[in-house]
Parts: structure tokens; sequence; C-alpha cells
């Protein structure tokens, strides 16, 4: 959705935003869009319950996408991407697989306390389920499989990881950390950052010597990080979350961040369908940009009646296909792209209208 402003204010945008649509390159490395928005309609809701919980909804996964950063992301196509931005991934030991993990410098989550080894650290205690009896509610990550010791250099840079035998793909360890420091704040009312991460590493180590008390405040404090009825978690990624008011999520550009999917859209909201005949009268009345959702025979006509252009991403996990409706005049899109604005708002660039 395009707020229509004066010609002079434009002019750098529209040559910028006309060159690349008539290109075909990819949103990253392009400005941002002055004063530009994407409204987009999903069929299922935004819960709060954050993208590692077995409960996500693909809006919960769409939102950690756009707002958490880490050492890999995966782009248009699905596939994983290395983000040098975020730090560097070193094999130190072929046998054992021994792994550093070293975040760079000068990183910061949107609150501007900085990105660390302790929110890796935090990450692994959550995803790869080390200890028993302090749950995390979380799904594993398979990344971590067989990760056995780890240790926190004495700067906190860096996270070094000893593998078994027996280890998932590495790489993709670490993609999405959630910052440790709001989690020991709701957890112990830590007084401040600093504290709270000094909160974290105590409750980690403790947790090694057998005692889990504290490491189970931080589990239950870690999966309310993104809870919605709670202040607004900090974001690492390229977006931040500005709102969420009943059925609509609401997110802006995060300043601090400096990784490759640079947005062009200022503003990205995100709102829940009662069904695909609100998707259709949505989209045809210029209320959503893109809807996207399951989709019957009934509802592509219709939704093709109305210019609707479409990319289809196939679901494993059911036989419909999960299907990104594009409303004519959204943007541009990388050339082959087939999962779309949704998951990866930094590939799309929009069309800047000037006023008559």
């Amino acid at each position: 959705m395009l707020r229509r402003r004066g010609t002079a204010a434009l002019a750098a945008a529209l040559v910028a935003a006309s060159a690349l649509a008539l290109s075909g390159c990819s949103a990253p490395g392009s400005a941002v869009v002055d004063g530009s928005s994407i409204a987009v309609g999903l069929d299922v809701p935004y819960t709060g319950v954050g993208p590692a919980s077995p409960d996500a909804t693909a809006a919960d996964v769409a939102v950690a996408a756009a707002t958490l950063s880490g050492f890999s992301y995966l782009d248009e196509t699905g596939a994983s991407v290395p983000d040098a931005g975020f730090g560097t991934i070193t094999v130190l030991d072929e046998a054992p697989l021994t792994v550093g993990y070293t975040v760079a410098d000068g990183l910061e989550w949107s609150d501007g306390v900085g990105i660390d080894g302790v929110d890796l650290l935090l990450d692994w205690a959550a995803r790869a389920h080390p200890y028993a009896g302090a749950p995390f509610g979380s799904e594993p990550d398979l990344s971590l499989s067989g990760a056995r010791d780890v240790r926190l250099s004495e700067d906190r840079k860096s996270l070094t990881i000893e593998f078994g035998e027996t280890h998932g793909d590495f790489s993709a360890a670490f993609r999405a950390p959630l910052p440790a420091h709001v989690v020991a704040e709701r957890a112990f009312g830590s007084a401040s950052a600093e504290h709270a991460k000094d909160d974290v590493i105590a409750a980690i180590e403790a947790a090694g010597e057998g005692e889990v008390e504290a490491l189970a405040e931080l589990g239950a404090a870690w999966g309310s990080v993104f809870d919605p009825t709670r202040p607004l978690p900090p974001a690492s990624g390229p977006y931040r979350l500005d709102d969420v008011a009943g059925d609509l999520v609401t997110l802006v550009v995060n300043d601090a961040y400096r990784g490759p999917r640079t947005p062009t859209y200022e503003e990205l909201s995100l709102r829940t369908l009662a069904d695909g005949a609100a998707a259709v009268q949505a989209l045809s009345i210029g209320e959503l940009d893109l809807v996207q959702l399951r989709w019957d025979e009934g509802l592509r006509n219709a939704l093709a009646r109305i210019g609707a252009d479409r990319r289809e991403l196939p679901d494993p996990a059911a036989p419909t296909t999960l299907v990104g409706w594009f409303h004519r005049g959204l943007g541009n899109v990388a050339a082959g792209a087939t999962v779309g604005a949704l998951w990866n708002p930094w590939q799309w660039a929009p069309y800047v209208l000037a006023e008559d």
C-alpha cells in the first residue's frame, strides 16, 4: 500500500525504484523508500508464542524471520545463505568437530544493547535441550544436535562448541537467537542489561552443576518474548515490531540492522483474514496488497478475476499448495522468487507514485 506524495520529495526514490522494477534486480542494497508500506493478509493468526514453539503459526514464523537475524538466513527460494554481517563460523578442529561462532563487532539490538555470545549461549541452552528438568518449550534445533562442550570466550563475543560424532548442519545454528538480556530481565528482574547477561551465564553454569531452578525461570521467560501482552521485544533483523493490536501486527524498519537483507518498504503490516472471500474482497478494494493462504479452485478463479498475480510454494506437509497472491502494481520481486514478500520483504521494492 503506497502513500502518494509530492514529486519533488520523491525524485531520487522514484528513479531508484523505477530502475529496480525495469532491471528485475532484487531489493537488497536498495534504500528504504520513504513513506512506503505493504499490507499483507494471512489465513492464520499471530499468537506471539515465538518461532521455535511447536504451536507457532506461519504468522509467528514470519514475524521472527523479519525481526531476528543470525549467522544465516533463508532467501526467497528457501535456501540457506550465510550472513557474514552477523559474524563468522570457523571450524577449529575436525576430530572432534569443534566450531567457533563469533558475533561481528558493533552489532546491536534495536534497543541499543549489544548482540554477543551470551545471546548464543542462551539459544544453545534453549534449542539444544542439554539439561533435563528445565524445559524451554521449544522445538529442538537439529543443527545443534550432538553439541556437548560449550565455552563462552572471555570477551563474550564467541561461543565454541565441541560436537559429538553425530551432528547436524552446524552452519545453520544460531539463525535467530533471542535477546538474552530481555529474557533475564523478565525472569529475574535484572537491574540492567549487563547484569541480565551475567544472570544468564550464572543460570546456565548452575544448570551444568545440576541446579536447574534458575534455568527453568529463564525457560518460562524465553517463551514469552513475543507475547503480545508484554512489552514488544527488541529486534536484530531488518524490521522491528511496532504494534500488535487485535488481528493487526505492524512492523517498521529497524535502523540498527546492518546485515544484507536491506528492506525497501518502510512499514509492513500483517492482518488475519476471516476466510478466502475476505481475501478477495480486501485485494479488490485495495485494503491489502498481498494475501498468503491455502487455496482451492474457486478461490484461485476469484482472485484471477480481480487481476491478482500469484506465486506458488508447494507445501510438503499437505496435499494443498501454499499460495502468495500479489496484487497488480505491488512492486518488483527478484526473478524466480517463489516465497514472496511475507517471508522476505527485503526482496521487494515499491513503485513510487507521484502526485498528479
